[in-house]
């Protein structure tokens, strides 16, 4: 009952937390974020032609699961005249965060026997605070989707309180979690393992998990048909482009060991290492823990595939707090025993980490996903949106493409696109007397020569960049940020 009664507070204060992360957190993490869902649930309203789609539909080698829930939000939303495109994907955040809050409240009391009583306040902020878990859990994306299912299924199994349904629900679970990512069936496996080895599950309960399962994945066949528009089998399509045909190698390879130097690197030290040495920890101390037999065929594929990304490793991110609590609690390190030097020195340590981690939380709830790109277009669309514009770019700098495809979700209407080749381009032919002269570029290329030239010429101000500066300090602490890759927007009064 004590758990019950500090966990509302906990619950209410993450809410409010991951409310303001969805706000903020505009723009994509990744391209697969927009490009393979929310672009695609676009072409379904007739607002994207087939030609401006990714590679991956023409292939037919995502689910469509996902983009049928975006374009049932987004056609729900315009029948109440929300017709905005960022207050629409504000709402596919919402969603998400609103379903990941729920799904960690179950999975945390369903799973509360498992951490010492004394823990229990260490566990809930974790579950719900540890920082790249607000981030993480307010994206509209495949990773996210998924392991909000599979945290769902492991609350089912592990609960005490389900019986004879328990199985059938879990299938039906893991099913929607292979359905939002294929890879998470390495996730099914270990449970379906787990449940067979470990638990010495009755056949027939097996049986109906895997009829669950198979009942969700003809769910998926109907969607593929409503997405592509023929029968066919995009989890079988995925296997055979990206690992019979290795095109998912084109994207970069890397070695055996770089989700343990990504998760070193990207996850704030010591916040990061402290994740490392929890997992292995757990694995020799607690080797028939559901939640190692869960991740570990998982991360072992993962880590035998040469294309890697931190991201594919999400689905599990959210196990992450309790891996922490179980692998501390394995020690059996009995503090209260200690001398007083090593109580203050434990202390401190536990103080240090809050800190780090509240700045970190803070940090990616308020920044913008994509490194700012949204941040530029919505201002655009807030302040020139109803104007002819002329939108110059150089160096992969266009906020709506800076990869080959654009973002048509969030094209303005009568938008000229200019990518220049040299800044040494930078001149009165490249402007446009009826238009909205608009100028992007990166900090760097920014502050050249020929750019300030133009800048100065000109009497352009800077009316944006793509993040704030007070983030740009504690962003460097990140791996993975650039302050010479900030974008800048600039109004050319011509």
């Amino acid at each position: 009952m004590h758990f019950m009664k500090y966990e509302r507070y906990f619950f209410l204060a993450a809410m409010v937390l991951y409310v303001v992360a969805a706000w903020f957190s505009s723009g994509f993490y990744h391209g697969d974020e927009h490009y393979q869902l929310i672009e695609f649930a676009a072409y379904k309203m007739g607002a994207v032609s087939v030609e401006g789609l990714a590679w991956e539909f023409e292939a037919m080698v995502r689910p469509a699961f996902q983009p049928f829930i975006a374009f049932s939000v987004i056609k729900l939303l315009q029948g109440v005249s929300i017709v905005d495109p960022y207050m629409q994907a504000f709402v596919l955040r919402l969603l998400t965060a609103l379903l990941a809050l729920f799904s960690i409240r179950y999975f945390t009391r369903t799973c509360s026997y498992f951490v010492h009583p004394r823990h229990h306040k260490a566990y809930l902020f974790l579950s719900y605070f540890l920082w790249f878990l607000p981030f993480v859990n307010v994206r509209f994306t495949s990773e996210t989707w998924s392991g909000i299912m599979l945290l769902n299924a492991l609350s089912v199994l592990l609960s005490t309180n389900l019986r004879g349904n328990r199985n059938y629900l879990a299938g039906l679970f893991l099913g929607l979690s292979f359905l939002f990512r294929y890879q998470n069936a390495f996730l099914a496996l270990g449970i379906f393992l787990w449940l067979f080895v470990i638990e010495r599950e009755k056949i027939l309960d097996l049986l109906k998990l895997l009829a669950a399962g198979v009942v969700v994945l003809l769910l998926g066949i109907l969607m593929d048909f409503w997405l592509y528009g023929e029968f066919t089998l995009s989890a079988w399509n995925y296997f055979y482009v990206n690992v019979v045909e290795d095109v998912a190698s084109g994207y970069g390879t890397e070695a055996w060991w770089n989700y343990f130097y990504s998760i070193f690197r990207f996850g704030f030290f010591p916040i990061g290492i402290s994740v490392i040495l929890a997992f292995l920890i757990l694995t020799v101390k607690k080797p028939k823990s559901v939640f190692i037999w869960t991740i570990l065929p998982f991360f072992v594929i993962h880590s035998i595939i040469a294309h890697k990304e931190l991201r594919f490793l999400f689905p599990v991110i959210n196990l992450v707090p309790i891996i922490l609590l179980l692998a501390f609690q394995s020690l059996k390190w009995d503090i209260r025993k200690w001398r007083v030097p090593g109580r203050i020195a434990i202390h401190v340590v536990a103080w240090i980490l809050v800190a780090i981690n509240i700045i970190g939380s803070v940090t990616v709830s308020l920044k913008p996903a994509d490194s700012g790109l949204t941040t530029i277009t919505h201002y655009i669309r807030q302040h020139y949106g109803d104007e002819a514009i002329r939108l110059i770019s150089y160096n992969n700098s266009n906020p709506y493409g800076p990869w080959e495809l654009m973002a048509s979700f969030y094209m303005e209407k009568d938008m000229q696109d200019i990518r220049l080749e040299s800044l040494e381009e930078l001149a009165d032919s490249v402007l446009h007397k009826e238009r909205v002269n608009l100028l992007v570029l990166k900090r760097d290329d920014a502050v050249t020569d020929p750019a300030q030239a133009f800048i100065t010429g000109y009497n352009a101000p800077k009316v944006v960049q793509c993040i704030p500066r007070w983030m740009e300090p504690v962003m460097t602490l990140y791996g993975g940020f650039h302050v010479h890759e900030i974008l800048e927007l600039y109004e050319i009064q011509y």
